[in-house]
């Protein structure tokens, strides 16, 4: 696949299928979103509605209206409307789910979901101009500091704090407070910025490598911590970058995360779920999510190999009866994993291939 062909190929998946069909049937009469959807375009009903495909939906239909597909922006705002509404807490924070009425199942404040609420309304506020989007951010980032803020550096799980500790919601707390650093500058997201990268630099990167798991003072959990997975290390190399971008001094590993992703965690062509640190397999099934965070950084090094993961995601992942659906997950032995469809991958594919979209190949 050339890299025009590519372009083409993405394009016309994302604009003639997925977002039409997404925006159709994947959204309720309030405005709300569904968690799946069936292999037939059908929403899956009585599912938990977590807080964070709310808040990934609401950015994907923004994207989208930033691309050009006008039909997102009201997507979006309904979007966000029913969010805020539904979703936050009288603390300043938000809960983790609701049903399918709208009414709380889980009030847990749990700092991923937080993460995507701030990078939601990041985009509300760049896309869609909304005034809400900015106070909102900077009230949930003070009462994560406020409520959840833990004893060695870093933020708490969830309230009640649990463990294992993880790198993962820290790591997207960070790309909130970069596309607001890069859209609507403010100390609150710099500072909270600087901690996770700090945390990075001094805890999650152990040997070249991004660690996962970890116990109350940030040691590697003595259960857990030997699992690594390579597609977050593709994401912390773009992350890494974007804060170099705008304006963060980082520590110099962006490129060769992602060298040691394709060298260890690529196999048979797609990147794998995890591994430990000498490379061997733990789990050689795949999801969707690891192969366009491995697309995204590929593009960003000029990476040839780019163009061969999108054409081997689009005869697996994105080869659906439907077009526009997808299957998330497959196995060591390339078996289907899945008997529903996850709205929370469209946010994955979306910051892979509006990357390339933007790309000047």
């Amino acid at each position: 696949m050339t890299p025009d062909d590519a372009k083409t190929k993405v394009s016309t998946w994302l604009f003639d299928h997925a977002l039409p069909l997404w925006a159709e049937r994947g959204v309720d009469p309030n405005g709300r979103f569904y968690e799946q959807l069936d292999f037939d375009g059908r929403p899956v009903i009585g599912l938990r509605r977590r807080t964070r495909v709310q808040a990934r939906q609401v950015y994907v239909f923004c994207e989208a209206a930033a691309l050009g597909w006008e039909a997102g922006r009201a997507v979006a705002q309904a979007g966000l409307d029913r969010m805020i509404a539904t979703c936050r807490r009288d603390d300043g924070l938000w809960i983790a789910a609701t049903d399918d009425a709208g009414t709380v199942l889980d009030e847990t404040p749990d700092l991923y979901d937080l993460a995507f609420v701030i990078f939601a309304l990041a985009a509300a506020h760049r896309v869609l101009g909304d005034g809400r989007a900015r106070p909102l951010a900077l009230e949930t980032v003070a009462a994560i500091d406020r409520l959840m803020a833990a004893p060695h550096g870093g933020w708490a799980e969830a309230i009640p704090a649990r463990l294992p500790r993880r790198q993962n919601p820290h790591m997207h707390l960070l790309e909130a407070m970069l596309a607001w650093q890069a859209t609507a500058p403010d100390p609150a997201f710099e500072a909270t910025a600087r901690t996770s990268l700090d945390l990075c630099r001094r805890r999650f990167l152990i040997d070249g490598a991004i660690h996962e798991y970890f116990t109350a003072d940030w040691t590697p959990d003595p259960t857990t911590g030997h699992i690594l997975e390579p597609g977050h290390f593709e994401e912390w190399a773009w992350l890494l970058r974007q804060a170099q971008a705008v304006g963060f001094e980082t520590v110099d590993a962006a490129e060769g995360l992602h060298r040691l992703a394709v060298a260890q965690g690529l196999k048979d062509g797609f990147m794998i779920r995890e591994m430990d640190a000498a490379g061997a397999p733990l789990d050689a099934g795949r999801r969707l999510w690891a192969q366009t965070e491995a697309i995204r950084t590929a593009l960003m090094f000029g990476d040839a190999g780019a163009a061969d993961l999108i054409e081997a995601v689009f005869a697996t992942h994105l080869a659906t009866t439907i077009p526009g659906l997808w299957i998330d997950s497959y196995d060591s032995a390339g078996e289907v994993q899945d008997r529903t469809v996850p709205a929370s991958s469209l946010y994955h594919l979306m910051t892979a291939f509006s990357a390339l979209l933007r790309h000047d190949l």
